[in-house]
């Protein structure tokens, strides 16, 4: 059995593994400029690894938007580790930390191509389609239906 593991980052070794994913990803992949991705927020979020079987393969970060809305934001797994469920389990613990915050609403960018995934979770779209970075995006809410897989704490 395969072990995915999700942690928040607590040290400056953790962050920069974290920085590695996102270069790799966004501005190698997706070709995000880095000014764009690297926009100064970082240290105001809590930050998330994902590991699989003891590797570093994947990261993401919340962000308090505002008093009533947290942000799951620059959500990556590396290329060759997608489809394993880690996207889902950093998903997971990412939104059930917003809510153990006290948060009203939990939003993502996502990227049109991930929507699905997205949606999969208990998020919809709200609004109309939108480019960030030169990706099209959907500003889309966490709304979860009795058929959203969840995850208990």
């Amino acid at each position: 059995m395969t072990d995915i593991q999700i942690t928040e980052i607590t040290s400056d070794e953790d962050m920069e593994a974290a920085f590695h994913i996102r270069r790799v990803v966004f501005c190698d992949e997706q070709k995000v400029d880095a000014e764009e991705e690297f926009d100064g927020l970082d240290a105001d979020c809590r930050q998330y690894l994902a590991r699989y079987d003891g590797r570093i393969v994947g990261t993401a970060r919340l962000r308090q938007d505002s008093p009533e809305k947290t942000k799951i934001e620059r959500v990556a797994v590396l290329k060759e580790d997608r489809g394993k469920g880690i996207g889902q389990e950093l998903m997971f613990r990412t939104i059930n930390d917003a809510k153990l915050d006290g948060t009203g609403t939990i939003a993502v960018h996502a990227q049109c191509h991930a929507q699905t995934f997205y949606e999969a979770l208990g998020f919809v779209q709200i609004g109309e389609e939108f480019e960030e970075a030169g990706i099209p995006h959907v500003y889309m809410e966490y709304q979860p239906s009795p058929c959203a897989p969840e995850k208990a704490p």
